[in-house]
């Protein structure tokens, strides 16, 4: 999904301060229209800055994070380089949502070289196979949600971590509404959901039993 320019949900760093309070607030505001974003590029992959108002051309740099902020060292560069007990992001991003006054910065992993076939080979058949669009616009979010939810209070994920997986599944649904095509595996009773597009691998619930990333 790093590779998608996408409209982000602004208002989502308003209501995760922690995630349990969030999910009423979360759900009203999916039904809003999206504010408009820019996504740039670090590396080859995506970092998606949205503000809520224009930031000035001369605003200060030093705002927003340094580059050692937003990669990390570690990850392989590619699926076929990576083992195959789990999935793992690939290329050189660290997750990361940072805000610095009216400027976020959204940055989720790239799964590169992830096709359906290599991850039923990982994870197994799927429980469910889903390309209808209205399963991504009625429950992928909402389930996302309680699932994210869930792995933060098991302490799987810091705050920040769920925030910017969350941002990423609110995406995803804003594409499908845009036209999007995506099919969606789901696992262990829906706990664990992984989005494709075209056989590429975009997003996967991030539950470090089942992915790896930093």
């Amino acid at each position: 999904m790093n590779k998608r320019t996408l409209p982000l949900l602004l208002t989502l760093t308003g209501c995760l301060i922690t995630l349990s309070a969030c999910i009423p607030d979360f759900k009203a505001h999916l039904k809003n229209e999206p504010t408009s974003s820019t996504t740039k590029k670090k590396n080859s992959k995506r970092s998606s800055t949205t503000s809520s108002k224009s930031i000035p051309s001369s605003a200060s740099p030093s705002t927003e994070p340094s580059s050692k902020s937003l990669t990390t060292d570690g990850l392989p560069k590619n699926a076929h380089e990576a083992p195959k007990d789990k999935i793992y992001a690939t290329g050189n991003l660290k997750v990361v949502y940072s805000k610095n006054k009216d400027e976020i910065i959204v940055q989720t992993p790239d799964y590169e070289g992830y096709t359906t076939t290599l991850v039923r080979t990982i994870l197994g058949e799927p429980e469910e196979q889903r390309t209808d669009p209205s399963y991504m616009a009625k429950s992928f979010v909402n389930t996302e949600l309680e699932n994210i939810k869930k792995l933060k209070q098991e302490s799987k994920l810091t705050k920040e971590q769920a925030q910017a997986f969350l941002t990423g599944a609110a995406d995803l649904k804003q594409a499908s509404q845009m036209g999007a095509n995506y099919t969606i595996y789901t696992y262990q009773n829906k706990s664990i959901q992984l989005v494709f597009e075209k056989d590429k691998l975009l997003y996967i619930t991030p539950n470090p039993d089942v992915v790896f990333f930093k």
